[in-house]
């Protein structure tokens, strides 16, 4: 393992992206396993950033918690009477390139912080979820499971700091083989299949002639489709007007007026604040969608 301090690779700058390019982060391991919730969340939309192809734009809630992070940091310190330092650990697991730039890395025991502001503090979904369960969203423990593969720590430290009341939440994290052998497996697929295989996630582009006749058809339909619904949504609005409120049927057209309930907002029911409704959420279903682009 090589260890590149902070001052000698700046976070951001076309050093440290040179370095991220060559290989497999632990920020990324969401993505490399298809649980992240924000973009890349594919193997394939990932190496398509690692390659240039695509920019990620940086937006506030990444801002905040880059503001933010020294602030955290020295909280914790405060709290721990030690200090960790940022740096940019490297190496290679079985031949396999990977890396994790760390929010904090202490060399005399080998722990490792890792740090996260969210812009809801205490009231964030983060929070929340690691103080009611004791346990972190699936690609927060990946990223922290690859950070110990790579420094080979016992221990690392998941931090989520409240910016507005300064105050943070601790999580004990430790190795988990299983997991950081699937990270290993998965990165060794990656680094050998380039570029990776696309996912039903993936939108990739389509240049058969088939593909392209019934999309300009499609196109063509969606056009007259568009016309025909505004027309009949402005004639439907005149048969309501003329109804006057009453039910009424003529010329092979009914019309029934009814009145239904509004949706239950659960959000505002506070006995259910602490209730996980995804327990209680139907099987999938798969939708399609097609735009104009």
């Amino acid at each position: 393992m090589k260890i590149i301090k902070d001052k000698d690779l700046p976070q951001g700058s076309q050093e440290w992206l040179d370095v991220r390019s060559q290989y497999g982060m632990a920020s990324e391991v969401g993505a490399l396993l298809g649980v992240s919730k924000w973009e890349p969340k594919t193997a394939l939309a990932l190496y398509k950033i690692k390659t240039g192809e695509v920019k990620i734009e940086t937006n506030f809630a990444m801002e905040h918690g880059n503001k933010y992070e020294d602030e955290a940091r020295e909280m914790f310190e405060d709290d721990m009477g030690a200090k960790w330092e940022p740096v940019v650990a490297v190496g290679e697991h079985n031949g396999i390139p990977i890396g994790a730039s760390l929010d904090g890395y202490r060399e005399k025991d080998g722990t490792v912080l890792e740090i996260k502001c969210p812009l809801k503090g205490a009231a964030s979904d983060l929070w929340i979820e690691v103080a009611k369960t004791d346990r972190l969203p699936e690609q927060y423990w990946l990223q922290c499971q690859q950070q110990m593969l790579v420094t080979g720590s016992k221990k690392l430290y998941f931090w989520v700091y409240d910016v507005k009341n300064t105050s943070g939440l601790l999580k004990l994290v430790t190795p988990d083989k299983k997991a950081q052998d699937s990270i290993i497996s998965a990165w060794e697929k990656y680094w050998g299949e380039q570029p990776p295989q696309a996912t039903a996630a993936d939108v990739v582009v389509v240049d058969d002639s088939a593909w392209l006749s019934k999309a300009r058809e499609w196109r063509a339909v969606q056009e007259l489709y568009k016309d025909l619904k505004e027309r009949e949504e402005a004639i439907r609005a005149e048969l309501i007007e003329l109804s006057r409120g009453q039910s009424c049927m003529g010329g092979g057209v009914q019309l029934k007026h009814s009145e239904s309930k509004g949706r239950v907002n659960y959000a505002k029911i506070k006995e259910l604040k602490n209730v996980n409704l995804e327990d209680y959420r139907g099987a999938s279903v798969t939708r399609h969608y097609l735009k104009v682009i």
